[in-house]
């Protein structure tokens, strides 16, 4: 049995591994490099079997408890493969004393004796860093309770519910811990309109109707978090079928896609599964969930809503939470985390909580009944078949535990086994997890970049005041620099570097392998209908599911050229900037840009167009028989007919009618002509906004970067001062040394902050991990 201590830090993505005392060599399976734990713990089992070629070990696990439950889960399923890890927890500092740290320094940096350390500029990006706002997308095609269940986790009803398709607005739910809630609308163009204050269910149902409103902005509390630890956003999408603007779908698969890091509650009706049609939506999941590792599979909670509707005799929860594993298996998702929840009664519960003096009457007999029910039917905790978390799960215990009424009509219990309180602390789980450890980092990060500038500046100030000989040799050279910068060659050699950026070539070309990629799909998803003769009803049926997944891949379209248009016009402009500051940090150690903020880009939506009059060049008239009918027969007519009666008097013909059809493939054909000229019209339309858009981030660079050169020139004027007047150099350079040693130490300090730092047994059973 070998003894391996795996020591993980999620701040610094970080990880060491040691086999009997060795760290293991740089060629290890075990050396994982820069990635999150969650990416490659899965694979610890068979990595320490490839490595040691033994199936037992005794494994110490020195990180946080919330890393700990993950390595807990990969160990449990190990015995399964027949290995067996005996696994110690090393516990060390958690979030909360990482982030009193972090508020401790700031204010020792800002009342410290650096004036640059004390600019409106660190303090905005400190305050940027520590307020980044963190997404959650809430995903439902319609019927599915998407409404109700926000409003439950919100706990007042305040976004619009009913049984038919209600949401046709984006809805951006920020947290401020406001107590009441305020609305701000937004066109799809133009500023937003005049907010509303405490708006109400009535309000949010009239704008939610409004044709002219694409968007609401919410602000207010979301009670089951803290805007000191995280921003926190509920995104509430309309669903594919719903949705009166092409931006929202185009937010809702950009939301799900690989690149986004947004946590998604995607809510199923377990009384209708498989009923909407949301398979698109499931598709871009699936694809999604096949990177990045268990951080893929986390941020992907499958609410199934509506739990406490089967009537008895009917599918029970178990029955149900099979099915659904089968509809996302055959969807390509393998062992959801799922979550059976109903939320109707949670809110209900929720409101009569928060709001006793003011219970409806019909409310209270209403949900009586069901209080009783998930009381005292235990198959309807659902709470019991979560998948929750060690800690969650016993989070949840406990919290049974403590309400001391046990009877059937307690609310409080009532609420747990609806199974929201449990979705709240995995969503808190997972923000803390990814949310909270990238933004300690980040603060951290814009800390050390302004201390390693400072310590730079008073470092070459020593250096230049101990060098007395030279210095009417480093003046003419502070001179000549300053003069390369104002007039000198290498700005503007650097600058035409920038007007050569060209993205547009680049995304022209990906987005027409994407276009062929689109038609192929649609081809393929109706190969074998466009063979048969369609009636204009029956084609106009087939055109309209055809022109439904033309929309879905038009939109899916979009999003990868989003996404192409990011990794070539961001990612240049970063490696321009990144390019500019070796340039500047040749010329002059510590020097640093900040204020540059990189949104992502806003584009042209194009819209689906569809030639109506087209379709009567491909009707296909032909007559068709109806039926029958007699007549009389002709050669019985007249004087001589009469003698003919061998012929029978009557006759029978058939009887047609000239009717419209419509040939499959033509049709077909006709759709996707159509399609690929809206699609490429809509290419060309991204094409000239991406230019615009180079033209605009140049101009904003060029901009930044002559301000970086004047910043560069008073640094030099100021080290200029510790060659002109050696009277004054003795006492610039005291001021100096102070400074430098006040830095170093800050320096010290901001680097422990994200350190590993282990505690003692005795210092850990003191901590109450519970508000952890």
């Amino acid at each position: 049995m070998s003894k391996v201590k795996v020591s993980y830090n999620p701040f610094k993505l970080e990880t060491s591994v040691w086999i009997e005392g060795e760290l293991v060599r740089e060629n290890s399976v075990l050396n994982v490099g820069s990635k999150r734990l969650q990416e490659w713990v899965e694979h610890l089992p068979n990595y320490l079997y490839e490595e040691c070629n033994e199936n037992e070990f005794d494994l110490d696990f020195v990180g946080t408890k919330m890393d700990l439950e993950d390595v807990e889960e990969v160990v449990e399923k190990a015995k399964a493969e027949g290995i067996t890890i005996h696994l110690t927890h090393i516990p060390v500092r958690e979030l909360d004393h990482m982030e009193q740290r972090i508020e401790e320094i700031f204010q020792e940096l800002i009342e410290g004796p650096i004036d640059e350390l004390k600019t409106e500029d660190l303090k905005a990006s400190f305050q940027q860093a520590l307020n980044d706002e963190f997404e959650i997308t809430v995903v439902a095609t319609m019927s599915a309770g998407k409404s109700t269940l926000i409003n439950a986790l919100l706990q007042e009803k305040i976004m619009p519910s009913s049984q038919e398709a209600c949401t046709a607005t984006i809805s951006r739910i920020k947290d401020t811990d406001a107590a009441t809630f305020t609305a701000i609308p937004y066109p799809t163009y133009g500023e937003p309109f005049e907010a509303i204050e405490g708006v109400t269910l009535e309000q949010m149902n009239e704008l939610n109707n409004d044709e002219n409103i694409s968007m609401i902005e919410l602000h207010g509390d979301i009670p089951f978090t803290d805007t000191k630890e995280t921003s926190l956003v509920l995104i509430d999408t309309p669903g594919p079928n719903n949705s009166r603007d092409e931006n929202h779908l185009k937010m809702t698969y950009k939301n799900l896609s690989e690149s986004s890091k947004t946590l998604v509650l995607y809510i199923l009706n377990a009384t209708q599964l498989g009923v909407n049609d949301d398979s698109k939506l499931l598709d871009a999941v699936a694809e999604s969930m096949k990177v990045g590792g268990k951080q893929s599979k986390d941020r992907y909670l499958f609410v199934v809503n509506k739990l406490d509707q089967f009537r008895k005799g009917e599918d029970n929860v178990e029955m149900s939470l099979a099915k659904v594993r089968k509809y996302l298996a055959n969807r390509g998702i393998e062992d959801p985390h799922l979550f059976p929840a109903t939320a109707l009664p949670a809110l209900d519960i929720r409101q009569i909580l928060k709001h006793p003096d003011e219970v409806d009457e019909e409310l209270e007999d209403e949900i009586g009944p069901i209080i009783r029910k998930l009381n005292r039917n235990e198959e309807l905790h659902l709470e019991k078949y979560a998948s929750l978390t060690p800690s969650v799960r016993r989070k949840i215990e406990a919290e049974l535990e403590a309400i001391p009424d046990k009877s059937i009509y307690n609310m409080e219990s009532a609420l747990i086994h609806t199974g929201i309180p449990g979705i709240e602390h995995m969503i808190k789980l997972y923000v803390d997890k990814y949310a909270r450890t990238a933004k300690v980092k980040n603060v951290v990060d814009t800390f050390q970049q302004k201390l390693e500038s400072s310590l730079a500046f008073e470092k070459m100030k020593e250096a230049i005041s101990q060098q007395t000989d030279k210095h009417a040799k480093i003046q003419l050279q502070i001179e000549a620099l300053t003069e390369k910068i104002q007039y000198g060659t290498e700005s503007i050699e650097f600058k035409a570097k920038i007007e050569a950026i060209d993205p547009v070539r680049a995304i022209r070309d990906e987005s027409k392998k994407l276009l062929n990629e689109q038609g192929e799909q649609i081809a393929n998803h109706f190969a074998g209908k466009q063979s048969t003769k369609l009636e204009m009803g029956e084609a106009e049926e087939f055109a309209e599911e055809l022109l439904k997944i033309a929309q879905e891949n038009f939109t899916n379209l979009h999003v990868r050229i989003e996404q192409i248009i990011e990794k070539q016009l961001n990612r240049a402009a970063y490696d321009l900037l990144n390019g500019y500051r070796e340039k500047v940090t040749k010329l002059m150690d510590g020097m640093e840009i900040t204020g540059l903020d990189f949104q992502p880009y806003e584009l042209i939506q194009g819209e689906l167009e569809f030639n109506q009059h087209s379709i009567q060049q491909i009707v296909i008239k032909e007559s068709v028989k109806v039926g029958e009918e007699m007549y009389k027969n002709p050669e019985r007519e007249g004087l001589l007919g009469f003698f003919k009666f061998y012929e029978p008097k009557l006759l029978v013909r058939d009887v047609y009618e000239e009717r419209q059809f419509i040939d499959g493939q033509s049709l077909t054909d006709l759709i996707l002509t159509d399609v690929n000229i809206s699609t490429r019209k809509s290419i060309n339309l991204i094409c000239d906004e991406a230019a615009q858009t180079t033209h605009q981030i140049k101009s904003t660079y060029n901009k930044k970067f002559d301000e970086v050169d004047r910043m560069l020139v008073k640094k030099l004027q100021e080290l200029n001062q510790f060659t002109e007047n050696a009277n004054n150099i003795e006492s610039l350079l005291e001021q100096s040394r102070q400074k430098l040693v006040w830095l170093e130490a800050m320096e010290m300090k901001i680097n422990s902050i994200i350190e590993l730092e282990p505690i003692h047994i005795e210092e850990e059973q003191s901590i109450d991990y519970t508000t952890i």
